[in-house]
This record gives C-alpha cells, sequence and structure tokens, in this order.
C-alpha cells in the first residue's frame, strides 16, 4: 500500500516565503503604530504533488493534487507563528519544456501560537488594549492558500519555481476576536520531479471510477441544501450561537468542468433573537422577533473535479431585517430607533458583517460539496459579507 502511494509522487517542492499582511485595525492596535502594511512575514513551504489516474483530474490539463504544509513567522511577537497543513489541486494552464504556468488553490487548517487570550497583559483580560492580539481567537484556524505558480524546469527533474497569492487565516467566526490574517506574498522554491515517468506512475493502474449517474452528465441539475454551524459575535459577550441555512438553486452545466447557478438562500442568525446583553456589539436594544433570519438571491458559479465541486457565490438579500440594527449613535451614545433601508444602499464594504457592522446587502459563500451515491451529497460552507466572515457550516443535500 505504501509503496504504491509512493509510485504515484509526482513532484516534491521546498519553498522560502515571505509577504506582508493587509492593513486592519486589530493589527494595527498589535504593533502599536498603524502602518500601511503591517510585516515582513517569512516562512517555509515544502509540498508534494501526486498523479492518481483519476478522470476527473484528465479533464483539468491532467492537473495533480497534493499535500503541503507551512510555516509562517508572522513578523511581530505578538502575533506569533502559524504552522498550517493543507490540501491543494495543482492546474497548469502552459507546459511547455522550459516553462510552466499554473494555479494552486489549496485549504487546511492553521494552528496559532499567539491568540488573543495568551496575549492580554496581566488584568486586562476582555478588555481593549494596545498590544494584545485581537486578530485571532483561537489556536486552530481555517487556511485558504491561493497561488499562481510558474516552474521554469532545468535539468534532470529539477526546476525553479516562482509563486505569488494570497493566504487567508481565520476560524471562521466560531471565536471571537477574528479579524483573521490576509498575507499577500510570493515564495522561491527548488522542486524535484520524480524519475519515473507517467507511464510508469500508472503502469498497472486500473480506473477507479465506480460508472454511476454523475454531476456532469446532465445539462441541467437542480440542488437544495441546508447546513447548521455557529458563531460567536463579540468576544467580550462569550455567548455562542446557532446559525443555518437553506439553498435552492438550479445550475447549467455548461462544460464537464464548470457549471453555473441561480438560486434563493435563507439564513437564520440566533446572535439577532431577542435576548438580555450587556453590549451593544449587535445593537439587540432594538431586535424584534424575526431579525435572525435573512432571504437572498444569488448567482453561483462552480468548478467540477470529478464528485467535488467548489464554488464562490455572489448574492444579495431581498429580505433583510438585520440591516435596520445598524444605527447612527446619538451624542449621548445611545442608538436612535431602527432604521428604514432599500435594498441596495451605500455602506461600509470592508467592515460589513464584522462585530457592529451587521448591515450589508451584498453576500458571498464559499461552497464545498461532494456529492455521493443516491443523488446525496455533503456540503461545507463559509459565509462571509466580502473581506468579514460571518459563519461557517456543514450540511447535507439532494440534486437532480
Amino acid at each position: 500500500m505504501i509503496f504504491s502511494v509512493l509510485l504515484l509522487i509526482n513532484s516534491v517542492t521546498v519553498s522560502l516565503q515571505g509577504g506582508a499582511v493587509m492593513p486592519d485595525g486589530k493589527v494595527d492596535k498589535v504593533v502599536e503604530a498603524p502602518k500601511e502594511w503591517h510585516g515582513p512575514v517569512w516562512g517555509v513551504d515544502v509540498n508534494m504533488d501526486f498523479a492518481p489516474d483519476w478522470e476527473a483530474l484528465q479533464h483539468w490539463n491532467d492537473a495533480t493534487v497534493g499535500v503541503g504544509l507551512t510555516y509562517w513567522n508572522m513578523g511581530h511577537e505578538q502575533l506569533g507563528h502559524a504552522i498550517a497543513p493543507y490540501i491543494y489541486m495543482n492546474v497548469p494552464f502552459v507546459k511547455k519544456p522550459h516553462f510552466e504556468l499554473g494555479v494552486r488553490p489549496g485549504l487546511g487548517a492553521a494552528f496559532m501560537t499567539k491568540t488573543y487570550r495568551n496575549t492580554v497583559p496581566d488584568g486586562h483580560m476582555f478588555v481593549d488594549v494596545v498590544g494584545a492580539n485581537q486578530c485571532v481567537g483561537s489556536v486552530t484556524n481555517l487556511y485558504f492558500p491561493e497561488e499562481l505558480y510558474m516552474n521554469f524546469p532545468l535539468i534532470n527533474g529539477w526546476s525553479i519555481g516562482l509563486t505569488g497569492g494570497w493566504y487567508h487565516i481565520s476560524n471562521g467566526s466560531i471565536r471571537q476576536p477574528n479579524s483573521g490574517y490576509n498575507i499577500f506574498g510570493g515564495e522561491l522554491g527548488v522542486r524535484k520531479l520524480m524519475e519515473d515517468d507517467e507511464a510508469k506512475r500508472r503502469k498497472g493502474e486500473e480506473a477507479k471510477d465506480e460508472r454511476r449517474e454523475g454531476i456532469g452528465d446532465k445539462k441541467w441539475s437542480v440542488a437544495i441544501a441546508g447546513t447548521m454551524g455557529g458563531r460567536q459575535v463579540y468576544y467580550r459577550d462569550q455567548q455562542s450561537f446557532m446559525v443555518g441555512s437553506m439553498h435552492a438553486v438550479a445550475y447549467w452545466h455548461a462544460h464537464n468542468v464548470f457549471r453555473l447557478g441561480g438560486g434563493v438562500d435563507v439564513f437564520y442568525d440566533g446572535a439577532y433573537v431577542q435576548r438580555k446583553t450587556y453590549f451593544g456589539k449587535t445593537n439587540l436594544s432594538l431586535a424584534q422577533p424575526g431579525d435572525c433570519w435573512r432571504v437572498g438571491v444569488s448567482l453561483q458559479p462552480e468548478f467540477v473535479v470529478g464528485n467535488f465541486t467548489a464554488g464562490l457565490h455572489v448574492g444579495a438579500y431581498m429580505y433583510d431585517p438585520v440591516k435596520a440594527l445598524e444605527p447612527q449613535w446619538k451624542e449621548d451614545g445611545l442608538p436612535q430607533e431602527r432604521l428604514d433601508k432599500p435594498v441596495f444602499y451605500a455602506y461600509d464594504l470592508l467592515n460589513a458583517g464584522s462585530a457592529g457592522y451587521p448591515d450589508g446587502w451584498l453576500y458571498t459563500e464559499v461552497v464545498l460539496r461532494y456529492h455521493l451515491p443516491w443523488h446525496v451529497f455533503v456540503q461545507a460552507m463559509m459565509k462571509s459579507h466580502l473581506t468579514k466572515v460571518e459563519f461557517v457550516s456543514l450540511g447535507i443535500g439532494f440534486w437532480y
């Protein structure tokens, strides 16, 4: 078993990483001096490509899949260090004898050495203080490395690689604070292609694809799905709230690797039920029954890799009572009455969805699905308002 897996190894890459953290108010408080960019950050990345004989990967220009391990030094004592194991897909766009160009989307976990709770000075627990790490509130976080790469093959399977990308670390608002990190950076690495050629690596391998009706066999399909999860809103208010969603969508299968959908999304957020609180971050003094429900319509482009689909959905709320809870504060520090906003209105795009900014008519969803037999799929979803993650949830759905 181990020997057969080793035969599938396509390449091994070791890279040095460097970059900077996108500016954020929480980062500024950590470094005690606002800067346009915080950094530099640096790290080391090791990854291995595998070339299994999967028909789904052949549809992606003979793509490979891989596993990697990244170390990040976040550039400041209070930001600490991160260890991030992840999986990825390596998709070549251009593949010439001395030049390769492609993309490498990935997903994993990031384990942080510094969080809010182990950087707050003694005697100042759960208060706004300069110098505490208010970027993350948990040791375990999600990790999203999304990269564009170039390889320059040399001799005997060796090549030099240049990579640029966006690296995001966040816990999906499961625990606050959670402004997270957005790292923009690059990599310089050395890659070794295994000497076994493609025919030898795949020799004796039989197709393991059990023929059943697949998601790419239809021109049109429909799906319904539901998810559940939990989140915190404000790090001083240590309460967790149930969240969930329901989705109904119709897809047009434009290609065996791409489908385009349009659908209706219903969201439940228990943070907006009526309750007593000492904190005004969710403006619950203005809450009414029904504020915990929102309904939107969304455009849902998705990429297809065999039985996997991955999409970035973009939607707009058609019913959204939460926007009425975003008050303008009076001089005495108390919120005014509920606001009456139209469906589309001007708002702070970069802060929408964070604690104290619950409004915003635009929402996005990162959705991963795996399709099982009997027209069933399992789903993981991260819902956000542009740069701010609202919640992460898991669920199940049905398609036809």
